[in-house]
């Protein structure tokens, strides 16, 4: 069967529907929708009528106002109201909602209908597929199955979907009748996976499934001690805010399970193709085929003899959609399509929001219906995982607002250790649902023999929506646990390491304490020791004289052992100090020195200048800057002294007067060397005679000036 195309027009009249009800309880509560389609139409769909006991109306007045007593009866209005009140004893062991879409040659005058049921027992559904000309009138029929394993059973053996012949079953019965998801350890395992479409030629059938785990938050403790809960525990708990907007526990988060099935008729039982494959239904064929298989010694010939072989006529062969649902509260209301609620209201008058082309012909009205009805049930996959999302966002603010606080408190560690698990395995199935309704596509693409390129894609724009939302759980969710995460690491790491240097520093104190008494400790103990020199009881003084040079002794070589090991320790600064160094006496002493070290041809003024000279000459000369292989790093201080030396350099270079250099003739003869070395003598000493007599002068000129 080829599924026709998706054009929809807005802009002709909706066609006439007759729908026509035998359900029984109160109009449909009003719910946030993820339906697109319904949005879509909004120019055909009127403004929902309050239910009865909301206006005030007694039964009898509202059962006169539907004889006509009080006007006209709308019997083709969209706006289809449930017929009788829904108290708090409804639906106790479950509901299975029955829903048809009357084929054409049902209806009269060209009309299309639509029958709606409800089923609160295995009995009353039973009778309902025992009045053939109601079972076979639908082109679709859609089953909402709701907490109701007595529902779940029958229909899988109506539909024969958990048959144990391969040729025909389908493992998606095993996964249909699990109302919990698989446990690991006592913990859910989230998991959601589809099933390829497989084709039964004796039904003249085609069909695929899927089924998925996903999360529902409720209030605290109101699903495990609502009536008929499961009494599971929750998966997760999510802080929220209160009525004084304080943060506290708010939410627990339950897993349950989705599973639907989607069969297309064709309408064209017959025969496989190849004529040695024997038929699972023909119960005499199935006979002499496990006789054959005893008689020629096959092990497995006992394991089937007694299998249920269902009668072809009792089954239910037609294009059906059915969705198994189970909460953990027990309530049909907390499914993730609530019973009532605006998606089944909406799946009631589906054929509104159909143009009329698409409903002259059943096939292409089921499959333009069954389009619709799947997209529904995926928006509100995705409308679940929006809401989800959202609480999961207030949990983590709450969880920044503490940890922000203080960020080193490790109180808050193990609640954040424990979300960012939780986060990893809802990131999983998140990603599972995603690829879920991908495969889906495709397999309703091979249910319907449809060319995807050509007609428009089942599903429409679900996949992106679902898509969408785990970059926004990345985005809004994760990234925000994993920075709390690194936050609360340096945080930590920054206490532990200043309550190292607390812990060092303490002992260091120690350390000194130990170091200055462990000399006299010895001296005490060598002067209390019971030998002959002692025996006579020296006076104290000898103790006093003892111990000071012991305690000098000892400091002289500690400091000797910490300058030693302090320069090896910081060899790798040495060049880059002096050069800092260096450039700091260049700038504030251009004359006398460089950032290679001190000037060349520098001549101190008088013998103390000289001195000094040369002693800062020879404490930082050229040779530290250089880093070849004479380097020895043990010569290199850093310690007190060389905090001493350049002190001294600091203050002697701002007190330091020199002579301006003079220039020496070069001799280019090779006898002129002698003579140029005995003339540099002499000068040399008839400059620090000058010198000497212009520092003299050179003090008495300040002198008079200060006076």
């Amino acid at each position: 069967m080829e599924r026709s195309g998706f054009h929809r027009s807005k802009t002709e009249p909706p066609p006439p529907i007759m729908v026509e009800d035998t359900a029984s309880g109160e109009p449909p509560q009003p719910s946030p929708s993820p339906t697109a389609p319904a949005r879509a139409f909004s120019a055909y769909e009127a403004r929902p009528s309050r239910p009865p006991f909301e206006r005030g109306e007694s039964q009898p007045l509202l059962r006169e106002r539907r004889k006509g007593t009080f006007g006209h009866r709308r019997k083709h209005s969209p706006n289809v109201e449930w017929r009788e009140e829904w108290t708090k004893d409804s639906w106790k062991q479950g509901r299975v909602l029955l829903i048809d879409y009357v084929a054409r040659e049902h209806t009269h005058e060209g009309r299309r209908k639509i029958v709606a049921q409800e089923f609160c027992d295995v009995d009353s559904l039973r009778r309902f597929y025992l009045k053939e000309e109601l079972s076979g009138q639908a082109a679709l029929r859609v089953i909402h199955v709701q907490n109701a394993s007595w529902a779940t059973r029958f229909i899988l053996r109506k539909f024969n979907i958990d048959a144990s012949d391969d040729l025909v079953g389908t493992t998606f019965g095993r996964w249909a009748r699990y109302d919990s998801p698989q446990k690991r350890g006592g913990k859910p395992v989230l998991n959601g996976k589809t099933f390829r479409a497989q084709r039964d030629p004796w039904r003249g059938i085609s069909r695929a499934a899927f089924g998925c785990d996903y999360l529902k938050y409720y209030d605290r403790h109101a699903a495990m001690n609502a009536p008929g809960a499961s009494g599971v525990k929750p998966m997760m708990e999510l802080n929220h805010f209160d009525q004084a907007d304080q943060p506290c526990y708010g939410y627990d988060v339950h897993v349950q399970r989705l599973s639907v099935y989607v069969q297309l008729s064709d309408g064209k039982p017959g025969q496989a193709v190849d004529p040695d494959i024997p038929n699972p239904y023909n119960e005499e064929a199935f006979q002499e085929y496990q006789r054959l298989k005893k008689q020629y010694g096959n092990v497995d010939a006992n394991e089937h003899q007694d299998r249920y072989i269902p009668k072809l006529r009792t089954l239910d062969n037609g294009t059906t959609i059915i969705i198994f649902e189970t909460s953990q509260s027990g309530s049909v209301r907390d499914t993730l399509i609530g019973a009532r609620q605006e998606i089944e209201s909406r799946w009631r008058r589906l054929t509104f929001y159909l143009p009329r082309e698409d409903m002259d012909n059943d096939e292409t009205l089921a499959t333009e219906c069954m389009d619709f009805i799947l997209k529904d049930i995926f928006k509100a996959v995705a409308y679940n995982w929006d809401k989800f999302l959202s609480a999961c966002e207030t949990h983590v603010g709450i969880l920044e607002d503490k940890i922000y606080e203080n960020p080193a408190d490790e109180s808050r560690a193990p609640e954040l250790w424990k979300n960012s698990a939780q986060w990893l395995k809802v990131e999983r199935l998140l990603y599972i649902h995603a690829d879920m309704v991908k495969e889906m596509r495709s397999h309703l693409h091979d249910l319907a023999q449809a060319d995807p390129k050509e007609d428009e894609p089942w599903l429409g724009s679900v996949p992106d929506e679902i898509e969408k939302l785990t970059g926004q759980w990345e985005r809004d969710v994760m990234q925000p646990t994993t920075a709390l995460s690194d936050l609360m690491y340096k945080s930590v790491g920054i206490r532990d390491a200043r309550h190292s240097l607390q812990l060092g520093l303490s002992m260091w104190r120690l350390s000194w304490i130990t170091f200055i008494f462990l000399p006299l400790t010895f001296t005490v103990g060598f002067f209390g020791m019971n030998v002959n020199t002692f025996s006579e009881n020296p006076p104290i003084k000898w103790w006093f004289i003892t111990s000071i040079p012991v305690l000098v002794v000892v400091i002289i070589l500690w400091y000797a052992v910490k300058h030693n090991l302090s320069s090896q320790r910081q060899n790798p600064l040495r060049k880059g100090f002096y050069e800092a160094f260096y450039h700091e006496l260049a700038t504030d002493y251009s004359t006398l020195w460089t950032r290679r070290g001190p000037q060349p041809n520098v001549v101190p003024i008088g013998w103390s200048g000289a001195l000094k000279w040369r002693l800062m000459t020879s404490w930082f000369s050229n040779d530290k800057l250089q880093l070849g292989q004479t380097y020895n790093p043990a010569t290199e201080e850093f310690g007190m002294w060389s905090r001493t030396k350049r002190y001294l350099v600091r203050r002697w270079l701002s007190e330091l007067a020199v002579m301006p250099t003079t220039a020496l003739p070069q001799t280019s003869e090779p006898g002129d060397h002698d003579l140029a070395s005995l003339q540099n003598s002499s000068m040399n000493k008839d400059i620090g005679a000058i010198a000497e007599a212009y520092a003299d002068g050179k003090v008495s000129q300040l002198e008079s000036h200060e006076k």
